[in-house]
């Protein structure tokens, strides 16, 4: 789904998403767990609260689109019983 990403642009552009609209909901980045660029796009994989979304970047379009990647609460990780 199309969506309006506003970033951080320090060194180059879109450096890391700050916030991003889900419908017409914005939603703060928690946190960037992810990212990479392919020749023609970028992508943040960043979680918002207990959930994960794949923004992707298309440079040649100059468009952003959003995917919910998973909801809900995250399974514990090692070390507990």
């Amino acid at each position: 789904m199309k969506c309006r990403v506003e970033t951080y642009s320090g060194f180059r552009l879109h450096e890391r998403p700050r916030r991003f609209t889900w419908g017409r909901t914005w939603l703060e980045v928690d946190q960037v767990l992810d990212q990479w660029a392919a020749p023609d796009y970028l992508c943040f994989k960043v979680k918002v609260a207990d959930r994960t979304y794949l923004l992707k970047y298309h440079q040649a379009q100059d468009i952003w689109e959003v995917e919910l990647v998973r909801s809900g609460a995250m399974p514990p990780t090692g070390g507990e019983n």
